[in-house]
């Protein structure tokens, strides 16, 4: 059966990315304790875009109205080549432009022999594995790191998945999340950290940053919520089924509001910046922010699918549709020009002082302008698709 664009999706990943690209350059913003505080709670929001990755995946990946994934998963290793060759490109070209700079960086702090090992790193996607190093050079893209690691599996597991029939999604839903809660809740009880803000806490303050570092960073971690994604994608997809695989008698219930659990994301952030909440990045992550945005992610689905207008209609609009189609540049680009601007070693050299805080307008104008261009000149281009789908095709040979 065809399948409805869900442009919310898209939407959705911009306004997610526009808060990690102004959380990570807060501190250079604002002086305000309370905005702070909000933007600094990436590591609880980093969450969503592996639950979102995970629905994606789903969505494209697997048949509506049936028990089965698509062929396309097969062969594996073709599979995990195509979905990695959607990122990688943009991600190296940014290491090219931007790599003088973070390899000089780089060699003044460690010297030349840890700056090679880390421009493999970073060149093979591998740092989320290495705790203390996962942000080396380009910082955010730890993520892609981590997201490499579930696009190797997920050809391997997607099949079964997919045959699982609801009762079966609904508890893989809850032993992931189950799963995922027992590392937070070793690191919280372990380090007796269960109320700090971590994104607020600087690496000397922090009890103990590697454990930390781990619960953040580790791909099988992160695998966890992407699954999570997966799950709640296919219990949508086969609302409409049966446990045999045939049609409803009557249609599922009416799909369920989607304002709702957007505002409790955002109120769970206030609340947290304002002391009302007291509870640790993980474990908010966890308990509150992934399953809120799981239910947001579905509640979508199901209006889209509807014809929902108000919210949902709003999310479609092709100006933020657009937003989303440049959020992966943003995210790829965001912290290379934050170094540019705000590390400190860069700044001076560049310009002779770290940017003041009216300039960050400035700087989140560029990032946009920036990330347009890329899409336009870079992503969009025929010759570029060409060759980096022959590339492809060849390694998946």
């Amino acid at each position: 059966a065809s399948k409805p664009r869900l442009p919310g999706l898209d939407s959705l990943r911009f306004f997610l990315i526009a808060y990690i690209a102004v959380g990570h350059f807060i501190g250079f913003a604002t002086k305000d304790a309370f905005l702070l505080k909000y933007f600094s709670q990436v590591n609880v929001w980093v969450g969503a875009f592996f639950v979102i990755s995970g629905y994606v995946v789903a969505y494209t990946a697997t048949e509506l109205n049936r028990y089965e994934a698509s062929p396309r998963v097969q062969p594996a290793g073709a599979y995990t080549i195509a979905r990695v060759a959607g990122y990688y490109p943009l991600y190296i070209l940014v290491q090219v432009l931007f790599g003088a700079m973070f390899a000089w960086v780089d060699n003044m702090f460690n010297g030349p022999i840890a700056t090679a090992a880390h421009a493999i790193m970073s060149a093979t996607l591998t740092q989320a594995w290495f705790p203390a190093h996962a942000e080396i050079w380009n910082a955010p893209t730890w993520f892609l790191s981590a997201l490499t690691f579930a696009m190797v599996v997920l050809p391997h597991v997607l099949p079964t998945i997919a045959a699982l029939r609801k009762k079966g999604l609904r508890t893989l839903l809850v032993v992931l999340t189950a799963v995922s809660l027992t590392s937070k809740l070793a690191y919280s009880y372990d380090l007796g950290v269960w109320s700090i803000m971590e994104g607020m806490t600087g690496p000397k303050a922090h009890p103990n940053i590697l454990l930390w570092n781990v619960t953040r960073f580790n791909p099988f971690y992160c695998l966890l919520e992407v699954l999570m994604g997966v799950a709640a994608c296919r219990l949508v997809m086969l609302e409409n089924v049966d446990d045999k695989g045939q049609p409803l008698a009557t249609p599922p219930p009416a799909a369920g509001s989607l304002l709702l659990p957007l505002l409790g994301l955002v109120a769970i952030t206030a609340a947290r910046a304002a002391g009302w909440v007291q509870l640790n990045d993980p474990l908010t992550r966890g308990l509150l922010f992934v399953p809120l945005f799981t239910l947001a992610l579905m509640n979508l689905h199901r209006n889209t699918i509807a014809g929902g207008k108000g919210l949902t209609g709003l999310l479609a609009h092709p100006f933020l549709a657009y937003l989303g189609t440049i959020s992966f540049p943003i995210f790829v680009l965001h912290g290379a020009i934050g170094q540019m601007f705000y590390k400190k070693v860069v700044a001076t050299q560049l310009w002779g002082l770290v940017m003041p805080a009216s300039f960050f307008p400035a700087y989140c104008a560029i990032v946009l302008l920036s990330s347009a261009a890329v899409q336009k000149l870079f992503l969009e281009q025929k010759k570029v698709q060409e060759v980096c789908g022959n590339i492809t095709k060849a390694l998946a040979k």
